[in-house]
């Protein structure tokens, strides 16, 4: 399976491999849209599931206004929101983040008794490839474990660090019965991606779940499977411009995130900057596919932002897990 690279508006990125190690499309991380826009407030949502879920059956992200948690488990997305409670969510699904691959060369342990520390240590020993990006599965029984989620934003959005401060919604669980997934990320370039360990977890019965803070494992088997390409699904011609912005065009980018809909003027107040020149960053932003200058049915033109992926291709083991949700 994979995604053709004709077919899909992404670039990748290329890891330093370790000898004898090769990668394919097939094992790449896919990942929608850019972390740091995501983390300053990026959170409607860009794409499809069905178009996300392409990149493989083992992810997680979030959805539309960054309404729960979003986590990919052989390859049927589940969402758990704010009450903590998880339901199946369907292919049209619009979602804002996402990151998912599938494990081609799988390596498993069986563990008892780790904390979250202790697991990250493992995954680092299991792999030995701090360049890699690192697909982890953790399932089976857990002393204890702490999740989160958040509920639904309105625009004009806050950065993500004060929607967990001022929102998120934490349980515990005492014992719990499950499986968690995520990646560990080495640092990437230009904030593409959440470094470390980043893990979403459903329980057994598929009632609840979440992000998770924290763990202390039981006993419960850890698989981990490398890669060293990470394609990023964003706008057509766009993507090292974009990863090369300077920071007041980046700037413009985040206002236009926080605030949703906006007139120049509006823009050019939040940036401090005269009309003029706060037009001149959106245009710059629009002529690369991240903003888009709309008339509106009353009142003044309005900027948009427009990221968008634009993938098409299924592969059969994908449109068969979609036919069926």
């Amino acid at each position: 399976m994979g995604l053709d690279p004709s077919l899909t508006a992404a670039a990748t990125l290329h890891r330093q491999r370790m000898a004898g190690v090769d990668c394919t499309l097939d094992d790449a991380v896919h990942q929608v849209s850019l972390a740091h826009v995501l983390l300053d407030g990026g959170y409607d949502g860009v794409t499809t599931l069905e178009e996300a879920l392409q990149g493989g059956d083992h992810g997680l992200g979030t959805v539309d206004r960054l309404d729960g948690e979003l986590v990919v488990v052989d390859g049927v997305p589940w969402r758990v929101d704010w009450h903590g409670h998880a339901e199946v969510m369907p292919g049209e699904t619009l979602t804002p983040f996402s990151v998912v691959t599938t494990m081609e060369r799988p390596q498993r342990t069986r563990v008892q008794g780790l904390d979250r520390a202790a697991v990250a240590d493992l995954v680092e020993g299991m792999v030995d490839d701090p360049n890699g990006v690192v697909a982890v599965r953790i399932e089976g029984r857990f002393e204890w474990v702490l999740v989160r989620s958040v509920p639904p934003q309105d625009p004009p959005y806050r950065p993500y660090v004060e929607v967990c401060q001022t929102d998120e919604v934490r349980w515990e669980h005492r014992p719990f019965e499950g499986v968690f997934v995520g990646f560990r990320f080495p640092a990437l370039e230009g904030g593409v991606a959440i470094p470390g360990l980043h893990l979403h977890g459903l329980d057994h019965a598929r009632t609840t779940g979440g992000h998770n803070h924290d763990l202390v494992i039981a006993d419960a088997e850890i698989t981990v499977d490398v890669s060293h390409d990470v394609v990023l699904s964003v706008p057509d011609r766009s993507m090292l411009d974009l990863l090369e912005t300077q920071p007041e065009i980046r700037e413009a980018q985040r206002v236009l995130l926080r605030r949703g809909a906006s007139t120049t003027d509006e823009i050019a107040a939040d940036l401090g900057v005269d009309a003029v020149t706060a037009a001149e960053r959106l245009q710059w932003l629009a002529d690369r596919g991240f903003a888009e200058l709309r008339a509106e049915s009353s009142g003044p033109d309005r900027w948009h932002s427009t990221l968008r992926s634009r993938a098409r291709q299924l592969s059969p083991r994908m449109r068969d897990v979609l036919d069926s949700l």
